[in-house]
């Protein structure tokens, strides 16, 4: 489950002592842990097919091996982490193939739970301030150039609408993604870096929720595929510089 408190998410910063957020979180050290690696990863510092060593990053955390082993053990069990004879454990390479395939199920689930959370939102309307909160906190992480921040408060926010939808299948299987979703959306934020259109795109959702607009669905999978499309154009544009340069 993703930590909803930004004190509690500020202090799990990738690759730094964790005693005193364990202290405060509540949950068990291990699931710190491997939401801390997570992060590392979603900010670009651990980078995909990277070895990580146990007793290393125990130290850094300033944790017994326990927690970072059985951490080791959840992250490779969600494909985050790979295990090979002879080269340890290593960050998963998350190539396009296996991003795709991630972002393919996120928008299956996601236009399911957006058409019912549609329906709680107008027996409910006072729910939808959730969702005004996070983007409004949105525009204050804007303000202090804050990415970690916009990344946390964007999975916060889909997580919302999926818990308002009543539809406990999908949240279940959402969350099992979260962590995924955490690392594809940290890195392609990090290749974009634009505050406005993430927060624009998010008020634009709003609207919808609030006017029960039927095409939501759509406008879900057109959210979540934009910084793909964009990341990827990106890409192609410096590869071409790169391959015209003498």
């Amino acid at each position: 489950m993703l930590a909803e408190d930004r004190e509690i998410f500020e202090e799990m910063s990738p690759l730094k002592p964790i005693a005193d957020l364990a202290a405060k979180d509540g949950r068990a050290l291990t699931e710190i842990v491997a939401d801390v690696i997570v992060n590392a990863l979603a900010q670009g510092l651990l980078q995909p097919g990277q070895r990580l060593i146990e007793v290393e990053l125990a130290n850094q955390l300033q944790v017994s091996r326990v927690p970072v082993r059985e951490a080791f053990k959840i992250l490779q069990a969600q494909g985050i982490l790979k295990t090979s004879q002879g080269q340890g454990v290593k960050v998963a390479t998350f190539e396009t193939d296996e991003i795709e395939k991630v972002t393919e199920v996120r928008i299956a689930l996601e236009k399911i739970a957006a058409r019912d959370a549609v329906a709680v939102y107008k027996l409910e309307p006072r729910r939808i301030e959730k969702l005004r909160d996070i983007v409004s906190k949105m525009e204050g992480a804007a303000r202090w150039t804050d990415w970690a921040e916009l990344r946390r408060l964007d999975t916060a926010f889909h997580h919302e609408f999926c818990r308002a939808s009543g539809n406990e299948i999908v949240l279940s299987l959402w969350e099992a993604l979260a962590r995924h979703i955490t690392i594809i959306f940290g890195r392609e934020l990090a290749t974009e870096q634009n505050f406005e259109i993430v927060i624009r795109q998010h008020r634009g959702l709003i609207a919808c929720f609030e006017s029960g607009d039927t095409n939501i669905e759509a406008e879900i999978s057109s959210h979540i595929l934009r910084l793909q499309k964009t990341v990827k154009a990106n890409n192609l544009n410096r590869n071409a510089k790169i391959q015209g340069n003498p």
